[in-house]
């Protein structure tokens, strides 16, 4: 517990670290191309734990104690006096187009990290869990509308679904207009039907837990095929004829369906002998097995150890292998995938914005600090690739704060600035130091939720 709060927290820095210098990287940039002075660039907040001034500005470099933030100060006219001989160099001074784009840079470079980054992830490879349904809650919406255990998941809304993720962020983007979700999955012979899910009563609520098809009466196949492996050569199995490759069908005239499965029925019967189905090479064949027994410890009751039945068998890696999907595409294709990507998850997301201000998407979706360092940490345990698809989803979900219309943001800025461009003079002081406390207010309003939300998902079950 404490080593995964320890990995939780170090990818949180990490990840924040990052992300807001890429952000505030942005803003650096654009400045520069766009003559203006940059003072200060700073990562973090707090006292200073490392500064240095640099380039022909004497820009002031400056790492701070607490990494979850950042700026960049300009110089500006409106923040203290400026030389006669560098006013044109003034941020304020500079054409409306070009404050403007100092201002959107910032969002802008959260969008191109999150592009160049999944243009990395489609490249190197990402492996995800196959669409393959493996299990139907009795009386749910799924088993209504038809689905059965087995099924893969191939469209939704006539979208291809290649991965689990995929369907579910189509079934998302769905339901945030429509609650009634058509689905199309293809049988274990092929066969494909269409299906329609009601999700009108789930729709409010179903983003709170994150488990989506949850909701639906679905659980995603997790159990892998019985066939066998390696075959340890004086066991049980290998004195019944049996060979590697060779898939269970039917153990004593129960139909075997998972290597979970094969295992119980093995345990539960040692020292019997039963007839076993098996398919080798497209043919079925019938062998006898005698199960072996041997003792379990520790003892399982004071009688002493309990015997359990073993058959000298591994399971073979191609048993789990349809469990999975690798996506790899080339540069170009990868790269054309980064960008609709990141193009989906914007749109999304902005849906999800917009459903919660109508209160059709609850609150409690908001994550804070303690749910986005959870999430980083268990990223950064699964893959370099994991950490960095997290990493781009961050990217993404800061790049649009900064770009929603709040004073203090960046957005709020761009319509300040676009105010005083129509009106042909600036905003009075005093209203723009209004503005700025209702924007740090709002700000604060949704830290607040979202911590509020962190801290009572301890308490809710599976929390």
């Amino acid at each position: 517990m404490l080593v995964d709060t320890l990995i939780a927290i170090g990818a949180f820095v990490l990840a924040i670290s990052l992300l807001v210098a890429v952000h505030e990287w942005g803003h650096y940039i654009a400045a520069r191309m766009s003559k203006v002075r940059v003072l200060e660039f700073s990562i973090g907040f707090g006292p200073a734990i490392w500064r240095r001034k640099a380039g022909l500005d004497q820009t002031e470099y400056q790492l701070r104690a607490l990494p979850v933030g950042g700026y960049v100060r300009l110089l500006d006219e409106r923040e203290g006096p400026v030389a006669e001989e560098e006013l044109h160099r003034s941020f304020n001074r500079r054409p409306y187009w070009q404050r403007i784009f100092v201002l959107a840079a910032g969002p802008g470079m959260n969008f191109l990290f999150a592009i160049v980054a999944y243009w990395m992830i489609f490249m190197v490879g990402i492996q995800a869990a196959a669409p393959l349904v493996g299990g139907v809650t009795p009386g749910s919406v799924a088993e209504r509308a038809g689905v059965r255990a087995g099924d893969r998941i191939v469209a939704v809304e006539d979208r291809d679904s290649p991965t689990w993720q995929a369907a579910a962020m189509a079934i998302v983007d769905q339901i945030l207009g429509d609650p009634t979700v058509q689905v199309t999955v293809e049988d274990e012979q092929g066969a494909r039907r269409d299906l329609l899910l009601d999700l009108s009563e789930q729709k409010k609520g179903i983003l709170e837990d994150g488990n989506l098809f949850g909701a639906a009466g679905l659980e995603p196949m997790r159990d892998s095929r019985p066939i066998l492996g390696d075959i340890l050569p004086d066991g049980p199995a290998a004195a019944s004829g049996f060979a590697p490759g060779d898939h269970i069908l039917s153990a004593g005239g129960e139909d075997i369906g998972t290597w979970r499965e094969w295992v119980d029925y093995v345990r539960a019967r040692p020292g019997q002998s039963v007839p076993v189905t098996v398919a080798r090479d497209g043919t079925e064949l019938r062998l006898y097995l005698r199960i072996g027994s041997r003792s379990e410890a520790p003892a399982q009751d004071a009688a002493g150890p309990a015997a359990i039945g073993f058959v000298g068998v591994t399971q073979s890696p191609e048993a789990r292998s349809h469990l999975f999907v690798t996506q790899r595409l080339g540069p170009l294709r990868a790269l054309a995938r980064g960008v609709q990507e990141t193009g989906r998850i914007t749109a999304l997301t902005f849906r999800v914005l917009g459903n919660m201000f109508t209160g059709d998407v609850s609150l409690r979706t908001l994550n804070g600090p303690v749910g986005i360092a959870r999430y980083a940490g268990e990223a950064v345990q699964i893959s370099g690739v994991a950490f960095l698809m997290f990493l781009a989803l961050v990217s993404v979900s800061l790049g649009i704060l900064n770009l929603l219309p709040i004073p203090i943001l960046d957005g709020g800025q761009i319509v300040n600035q676009t105010i005083e461009k129509l009106r042909g003079r600036p905003i009075r002081e005093r209203t723009q130091l209004a503005v700025q406390r209702l924007g740090l207010a709002l700000v604060l309003a949704i830290m607040f939720v979202a911590l509020f939300n962190d801290i009572s998902g301890f308490f809710r079950p599976g929390g």
